[in-house]
């Protein structure tokens, strides 16, 4: 399936891109509700960027590993840290000495960070108020439907807000538009189709790729 209405999204990324790369490190937050196609458009800027990139990832479970996307970033020296329990604030500083190479632009990714434990909140708040001097672009994704008003993540929003550079790209749902152009060629009502998934991304492809 073609990315549609999402050129806008990936522009701001690439401005983002360009920021960092210039020694100006940033910090972009990329929300929008399940199945919206916030890791189709963070895996296709990833694809087009030319950038030393690190990728670490949240998991729902009830009881997460702290720091667990550190070990996704398959970095030997960070794993290591993380095996040894080094202290809190030397395994920080080695993550972001690892995303800030001063001759290479880093992009630093953590996906679906509304599961992230308070140990990586605390990371990415930590590196966050240190980007700014840093040829690297830091990259959360989340989805805005489930940080309530108490959620943890809710706090580190507002705190990368007064103390951040930061950029944000909230990704909405799929007009009749695209979807009539997604429906196109099948015997599927674009206007019904439209209705009944509310132009979820996820909801529409599955809905076509269903027979009947």
């Amino acid at each position: 399936m073609d990315m549609l209405e999402r050129d806008a999204a990936l522009a701001e990324m690439h401005r983002c891109l360009r920021q960092a790369d210039a020694g100006q490190g940033v910090v972009l937050l990329i929300s929008g509700e399940a199945g919206v196609g916030k890791t189709s458009l963070l895996n296709r800027f990833l694809a087009e960027c030319d950038a030393r990139v690190l990728l670490g990832r949240c998991d729902g479970v009830a009881t997460p590993r702290p720091l667990a996307p550190v070990f996704d970033l398959n970095e030997p020296a960070l794993t290591q840290l993380l095996l040894d329990e080094a202290p809190r604030d030397v395994l920080f500083r080695a993550v972001l000495d690892r995303s800030a190479r001063r001759h290479a632009t880093s992009v630093l990714a953590f996906e679906d960070v509304h599961w992230a434990d308070e140990a990586t909140l605390d990371l990415l708040r930590y590196l966050g108020r240190r980007i700014a001097a840093a040829r690297s672009l830091l990259i959360a994704t989340f989805r805005d439907d489930e940080v309530g008003p108490r959620h943890p993540l809710r706090t580190l929003l507002g705190d990368l807000a007064t103390n951040t550079p930061l950029h944000q790209v909230d990704l909405a749902p799929l007009s009749l538009a695209a979807v009539r152009q997604l429906a196109s060629g099948t015997r599927q009502d674009a206007v019904e189709l439209h209705t009944r998934t509310g132009g979820n991304p996820f909801y529409v492809t599955e809905a076509l790729a269903a027979p009947g």
